[in-house]
């Protein structure tokens, strides 16, 4: 018989990890909504600016998507071991 674990230090950490990059990218994320191309001044900057922004807007919300996806992927290996043990566990007592 042999044991089967999963090693959910690695699983915290990584969930930790993409919690930090959400929390990093939320300060530029609002600086960036904030700033407008007419701000810049010069016409071609400020269409140049618009384009970023909307980019990023983007790009902001594909990091979110992944974080979320991977965030729901990890809870359902977590919960899939849970099950597991628990039906191995009856399967023992059995």
């Amino acid at each position: 018989m042999s044991d089967l674990s999963v090693d959910y230090a690695v699983l915290n950490r990584v969930r930790h990890n993409l919690d930090h990059i959400a929390e990093l990218m939320r300060k530029p994320g609002r600086e960036m909504r904030e700033v407008t191309g007419d701000a810049m001044g010069v016409p071609e900057l400020a269409r140049r600016m618009d384009d970023f922004g909307d980019e990023w807007s983007y790009g902001i919300k594909q990091l979110t998507k992944f974080s979320e996806k991977a965030s729901k992927a990890l809870l359902k290996v977590k919960e899939s071991f849970e099950k597991l043990d628990h039906e191995l566990a009856e399967a023992g007592r059995k």
